[in-house]
C-alpha cells in the first residue's frame, strides 16, 4: 500500500487482505485439545485418510494447509486489529470471514444498516493503522 494509491484504493487492498488472512487462519491446522470446550464433541475423531474414505469425492473437500506466506501475512495483519475494541474486532473478523450483513445484524442485535456503519469505521481504522504499519515498514 504505497503513497500512491488513493484511500478508496487502500481501503479495498485492506479488506482483501483481512479475508486472506482469515481464510488462512480457518485453514491452519488446529489440535483437537487447543479448541474452546463447547465445541469439542465427545464422538471420535474422524480420518481423511485416502484408505478410510468411502467416497473419493470426500478427499477434494480436504482442507489445504496455507503456505508460508500466507501465515506470515496473518501475522503482519493481525495487530491491525490491536487498536479496535472487542466488538468492532469480532465484526471485522466476522465479516472477513464471510458472514452476510443479516446475520451480523442479528449476531450483534443490530439494523443492517448499523452493523454496515460500525464496520466501516472499524475498517477506516484498520486501513489507517496498514497505512501506518505500511509506511513503517516499508511493505
Amino acid at each position: 500500500m504505497g503513497a500512491d494509491l488513493s484511500f478508496a484504493e487502500a481501503r479495498n487492498a485492506v479488506i482483501v487482505t483481512l479475508e486472506r488472512a482469515a481464510d488462512t487462519l480457518r485453514r491452519l491446522p488446529m489440535p483437537a485439545y487447543a479448541r474452546p470446550a463447547q465445541l469439542q464433541s465427545s464422538w471420535p475423531r474422524g480420518s481423511l485418510e485416502p484408505s478410510t474414505v468411502e467416497d473419493a469425492g470426500d478427499m477434494s473437500r480436504a482442507i489445504r494447509r496455507p503456505n508460508a506466506r500466507s501465515i506470515s501475512e496473518l501475522d503482519r495483519v493481525l495487530p491491525w486489529l490491536s487498536g479496535l475494541d472487542t466488538a468492532d474486532r469480532r465484526l471485522i473478523w466476522a465479516r472477513a470471514s464471510g458472514l452476510s450483513w443479516p446475520r451480523l445484524a442479528r449476531k450483534f442485535g443490530v439494523t443492517v444498516g448499523q452493523v454496515r456503519y460500525r464496520w466501516n469505521g472499524a475498517i477506516d481504522h484498520v486501513v489507517a493503522t496498514a497505512v501506518h504499519d505500511t509506511i513503517r515498514s516499508g511493505r
